[in-house]
């Protein structure tokens, strides 16, 4: 994957989209996760015409076959190229959020080349961890995470029962803690803000986190420009509600947070990654035959 990295890295940008292009068209055409992905879109946009439907689905295709080499590439990149690479929306927004001293829980989604987004916060000298599951022993697992490791993000593997201890620990550290909110929960752990207006289970970690700590919570997209630059774009803080009604005041805070998701997704929906079953856990009462459950 290095080897890799350093050579996207020194070819013509328009050369590794068009191999990330052709590597997601066959990934489309080979039906890896179709089904799974035409079922997301026709729980988000009902009111689409299918054909719609079925353009967005390869152009999210297209787009994640380009992510890859794109992210390989970033570490490999001279600093002058990934200063060249980043624009940065509402960084005193940040900034505002780490002046508070109780350090910053930047949450975001699965949204553009969210990967790059942690190398963009390194390069500006910020310490980001993000917290992940253990993940099946293979070479492309190990590849990926040293390659976050060479773009300066701290992978810290936890297993269940883990996260909010060693996210604190982070946080007093004085690392930004970075979350991403789209991953489908079990029940068990789970609340239910609605995405695209469909109960979709969320751990509520950024919000207990937040609420525990003090630390400060911004919301993050990388969008890509399509010329080899992204825009990243900070909103924030983000306070969670105190009502005295905990519970309430979570759901609250993640119905936000999701919202804010939403708001993007909807402006380019190619950019979001449909492969995830996110509306696969239902709230109590609702049963498999649910309109979320074929997702």
């Amino acid at each position: 994957m290095r080897l890799l990295g350093w050579i996207f890295a020194r070819l013509p940008y328009r050369w590794i989209m068009a191999f990330g292009a052709a590597l997601g068209a066959l990934v489309w055409a080979l039906g890896i996760r179709r089904r799974v992905v035409l079922e997301n879109l026709r729980l988000a946009f009902p009111d689409r015409p299918e054909a719609e439907r079925r353009a967005i689905a390869r152009a999210t295709y297209r787009n994640l076959g380009q992510m890859i080499p794109e992210f390989l590439r970033v570490p490999a990149l001279a600093p002058a190229d990934l200063e060249r690479i980043f624009e940065v929306e509402g960084w005193d927004r940040f900034e505002a959020a780490r002046a508070r001293g109780k350090g910053v829980i930047a949450c975001t989604g699965h949204f553009g080349n969210f990967e790059v987004l942690a190398a963009a916060m390194t390069l500006r000298g910020v310490p980001v961890t993000m917290i992940t599951r253990p993940m099946g022993k293979s070479g492309a697992n190990d590849a990926w995470r040293k390659a976050r490791e060479r773009a300066g993000v701290e992978d810290l593997v936890v297993r269940r029962g883990q996260t909010l201890q060693a996210a604190t620990r982070s946080l007093k550290a004085g690392r930004v803690l970075g979350y991403v909110i789209d991953q489908n929960q079990p029940r068990r752990r789970a609340v239910f803000p609605t995405f695209f207006g469909v109960p979709a289970a969320t751990a509520p970690t950024p919000a207990v986190l937040a609420m525990r700590t003090g630390a400060a919570v911004v919301f993050a997209v990388s969008v890509p420009l399509g010329d080899g630059r992204h825009k990243v774009i900070i909103e924030g803080p983000v306070d969670p509600p105190d009502t005295g009604d905990r519970d309430r005041d979570v759901l609250t805070f993640l119905q936000d947070l999701n919202d804010r998701l939403e708001r993007y997704v909807r402006l380019h929906p190619d950019r979001w990654y449909w492969l995830h079953r996110r509306w696969k856990t239902r709230p109590d009462g609702e049963g498999a035959g649910s309109a979320g459950a074929v997702a």
